[in-house]
């Protein structure tokens, strides 16, 4: 079972290695197009960390799932971007989701009214976490549009992420244990 936490500015070269070990469908499909390892070098290099929170899915230490949330207050006063990624061998089973409804409580917590997130228009997962969140759908051609509304913070809100915060503190470090178990088993 994954462990979900946030990734802290300082584990930023954890992010570009789960985004390359995507298989080519899934890097297709979280970009939306065909994009090279330089670009996702990129990327995760220009990522600012003062407006984007990187939730990730570890599994024994390895970051396996990423949902990353982007704000930029003076574009967008109360919204932000949301995408999701998950290596093949964590698909199917409630990792997205996971991933998502963190990430939404995150947002919420932060003012944030509405969540965008972009995604193929075939893409039968993103379609059923948006409906699983309430979200609207709005295919354009190839591409579709889901927009995820979202009430204010309250009490709930915050204390369910605080409490997520520690839990993900001291489940990453029973998970790294369990890591080096496997490792030294091996």
């Amino acid at each position: 079972m994954p462990v979900y936490r946030k990734l802290l500015p300082q584990e930023r070269r954890r992010y570009p290695g789960h985004l390359l070990r995507l298989e080519r469908k899934d890097r297709y499909a979280r970009f939306t197009g065909t994009v090279s390892d330089a670009v996702i070098e990129r990327h995760c290099t220009t990522l600012d960390w003062g407006r984007t929170t990187v939730v990730g899915a570890f599994h024994q230490g390895e970051l396996r799932g990423a949902a990353e949330l982007c704000t930029d207050r003076l574009i967008w006063p109360h919204e932000a971007e949301l995408a999701v990624s998950i290596e093949t061998p964590f698909q199917g089973q409630g990792v997205g989701t996971a991933l998502v409804r963190r990430a939404l409580t995150i947002a919420r917590n932060r003012g944030i009214a509405k969540v965008h997130m972009l995604a193929l228009a075939d893409n039968r997962r993103m379609r059923a976490l948006a409906r699983h969140f309430g979200g609207t759908l709005d295919v354009d051609g190839g591409e579709l549009a889901i927009a995820i509304g979202l009430p204010p913070p309250n009490q709930f809100s915050l204390a369910l992420e605080a409490f997520e915060a520690g839990a993900g503190a001291f489940g990453a470090v029973l998970d790294q244990w369990q890591g080096d178990m496997a490792e030294r088993a091996a």
